[in-house]
């Protein structure tokens, strides 16, 4: 079991910029991490990732990550005033993996790396980039 700790992930830019995901803590088995370089909490992206163990009625593991990159708007008062941004939307990743309790150290190691080199393809980028759907 990994220890909590700083998590540093690329961004999309020309020139990757890394960006630093430091631990904000677990709650009920989510492990929450955020990029505070803006300064702005309710702008603040986030990951988060869990891992649930098979139970009586599951018999599968579950690992989830979840990105979330939220966008924030400036809102104009007409006056002096200027108020705080707020939240606009956010850009948002979910992804799951399910491993039966019988699963394979390679079969999971297999299926992460698809997962992974899959969504660096070609197809996939132009999909999520563009919204370009395979024809």
């Amino acid at each position: 079991m990994a220890a909590i700790a700083t998590i540093t992930i690329n961004d999309g830019q020309g020139t990757p910029v890394a960006h630093d995901f430091d631990p904000v803590g677990i709650e009920n088995g989510i492990a929450k991490y955020e990029d505070r370089v803006d300064g702005i909490t309710v702008g603040y992206p986030t990951l988060t990732l869990s891992v649930r163990r098979p139970t009586k009625g599951r018999t599968s593991n579950k690992v989830m990550i979840k990105i979330t990159q939220p966008t924030l708007e400036q809102a104009s008062s007409g006056g002096t005033f200027v108020p705080p941004p707020t939240k606009a939307y956010d850009c948002l990743f979910v992804g799951e993996f399910v491993f039966p309790h019988r699963s394979t150290l390679l079969e999971r190691q297999n299926v992460y790396a698809y997962a992974k080199n899959g969504l660096a393809h070609a197809v996939v980028a132009s999909a999520v980039e563009d919204l370009e759907s395979p024809y």
